[in-house]
């Protein structure tokens, strides 16, 4: 699975979700993002010792963590018909348009 391009990952995820009858609504898998990204944010200011915490690196699975919130961000794209890798490609090349480069 490793090395697939975004279009690629995103058939996957389609053909993942339709085999496993997991299809749900936008709002569904955004409460569902914030809910990753929450726990993302806790790794976050674990690793940064936030509140004098003291989690050990094996406690800390950002890996997982991030995979989940791509697997999301990928559902997301689908259930909304969006090609990701387009619409990243456009959006990038705004970005590169509003800021360039400093000299």
């Amino acid at each position: 699975m490793e090395n697939k391009n975004i279009k690629e990952l995103q058939d996957h995820i389609d053909n993942f979700v339709k085999e496993r009858d997991w299809q749900t609504p936008p709002s569904d898998i955004l409460t569902h993002m914030i809910e990753e990204l929450g726990e993302v944010a806790r790794n976050v200011l674990h690793m940064k010792n936030y509140g004098g915490q003291h989690t050990s690196e094996k406690d800390i699975n950002m890996n997982e963590e991030l995979a989940d919130l791509l697997y999301l961000l990928l559902k997301m794209s689908n259930e909304c018909n969006i090609n990701l890798g387009e619409a990243f490609a456009r959006k990038m090349e705004k970005n590169a348009q509003r800021f360039p480069p400093k000299k």
